[in-house]
């Protein structure tokens, strides 16, 4: 893990007199708007699920999980669903082999129908820091420090007059997202920047 810390001597120099604790705000809200819109970070989790429970907890293991990619039951993927079609359906009162799920708040997930086994699911999930944070992924660092550097530069000027500058923040705020839009032309293609990061949870 990278800490916040090393990315303030390119930040600093641009934004004279800004306290630190301003540009590590405006660092970590570059890192996690980076990994929000790229997929950069992604985890699988195994999940353990209880007969008769349809609510299960995604727990991560570090950072804060942004978006369910795929729930592999064996092989077999569920289906991404609306709480409203669930329930139209009627599936959310039957018990059986879960088939379909949707994402209640930040880490709940909801099976339809109720599982009657208990069993494991592989649910691979998008990264992002959390909200606290104060390192993040080396990758971050390694790779696109001077994107995510320019992002927190713009975050600064667009949130505190003192360092308005609007040249200034559109020219920060364009690598930035040339940075994004590479990344995801990048991982369209099938390439990767971060490997999978493979952990198990027990509930």
């Amino acid at each position: 893990m990278t800490s916040l810390d090393q990315f303030l001597p390119m930040i600093r120099g641009r934004l004279p007199g800004c306290p630190d604790m301003i540009i590590k705000d405006a660092i970590r809200d570059a890192c996690i708007e980076f990994c929000q819109r790229t997929q950069l970070l992604t985890e699988t989790v195994a999940v353990a699920v209880i007969a008769d429970e349809a609510q299960v907890e995604l727990v991560p293991a570090a950072g804060q999980h942004w978006e369910v990619l795929q729930i592999l039951r064996d092989t077999a993927p569920l289906t991404p669903a609306s709480r409203h079609a669930l329930l139209t359906q009627g599936l959310n009162i039957q018990t059986g082999v879960p088939q379909s799920y949707y994402l209640e708040g930040d880490t709940r997930l909801v099976l339809a129908p109720t599982p009657e086994t208990a069993e494991t699911l592989n649910v691979l999930v998008t990264v992002r820091p959390a909200d606290d944070a104060t390192e993040v992924e080396d990758v971050l660092w390694a790779e696109y420090r001077v994107p995510i550097a320019a992002g927190a530069r713009a975050w600064v000027r667009r949130h505190y007059g003192e360092w308005i500058n609007p040249q200034s923040e559109a020219e920060d705020r364009a690598i930035f997202e040339r940075a994004i839009h590479n990344q995801n032309i990048r991982r369209a293609r099938g390439g990767a920047s971060a490997p999978l990061r493979v952990r198990s949870h027990p509930f």
